[in-house]
């Protein structure tokens, strides 16, 4: 459970984690029983806008065998749809990789680095990315065939467009990034069986590889505070739905 937010408003959708690693207090009710939770690890995020990307896929964890301290794990990629005149059809790659280790948070991002992934229609994911200090590395495996569940959609509101399962078996390293590029120290290596993952949307006719990445100028642009609600009062027709 990470606090990684996608941190444009101008995208068809945009996932904030509102909060990771908490103890949760809540109950939850199937088929008339009642499960109570106490002191749970918990974690929740809302998505901004008026329906998921295009395409895409998220993997999530906070329990890892192989460290002695807290770790979490959020990542997620998409085919996200950009701002413009009615009736526009801009898309773009979108990725991140966001990781809690000691208190220490660590955030790879298309605008301080570079982002790859390749994931399957279903049961493999891979991520890699660095940014100027760290590098990082993800491998996850789905042990079974998923849970169909219903998402936000453009076309038909709710509908059956995702398949996750909590307990894929993930690998996460991260080292530090010695000035040439190479991977340097190793910072954390664990594994869990415990892990969220999902695709969606589509079409997804095989494997997909992508790359994400911004000019140095776009990264500038990026880190410059913006005032999004005064942009949008004065251009309302291209704020997204959902915002």
């Amino acid at each position: 459970m990470n606090i990684v937010n996608m941190d444009l408003e101008c995208l068809n959708s945009e996932p904030s984690c509102c909060s990771r690693g908490q103890e949760g207090l809540s109950w939850i009710e199937w088929e008339g029983e009642r499960f109570e939770f106490k002191d749970a690890p918990s974690y929740s995020e809302k998505n901004w806008g008026g329906a998921f990307p295009r395409k895409w896929f998220w993997l999530q964890c906070n329990v890892f065998e192989g460290t002695s301290g807290e770790v979490t794990l959020t990542a997620a990629g998409g085919v996200r749809q950009l701002p413009g005149p009615a009736g526009s059809e801009i898309h773009e790659n979108a990725a991140l990789i966001g990781v809690h280790s000691d208190g220490i948070f660590y955030e790879f991002v298309p605008w301080n680095g570079v982002v790859n992934w390749e994931v399957s229609p279903w049961g493999y994911w891979h991520m890699s990315a660095e940014n100027e200090k760290h590098l990082v590395e993800l491998e996850a495996r789905a042990k079974d065939l998923g849970t169909p569940i219903l998402a936000p959609t453009v076309e038909a509101g709710l509908a059956p467009a995702c398949i996750d399962t909590c307990s894929g078996v993930l690998k996460l390293q991260m080292w530090e990034r010695r000035q040439d590029g190479t991977r340097g120290k190793v910072i954390l290596k664990v594994t869990s069986d415990m892990a969220a993952v999902e695709v969606g949307g589509g079409p997804w006719f095989t494997n997909w590889k992508g790359k994400t990445s911004a000019p140095e100028l776009l990264r500038r642009a990026l880190r410059v505070p913006i005032d999004l609600d005064a942009v949008y009062n004065s251009v309302p027709f291209f704020k997204p739905p959902g915002l």
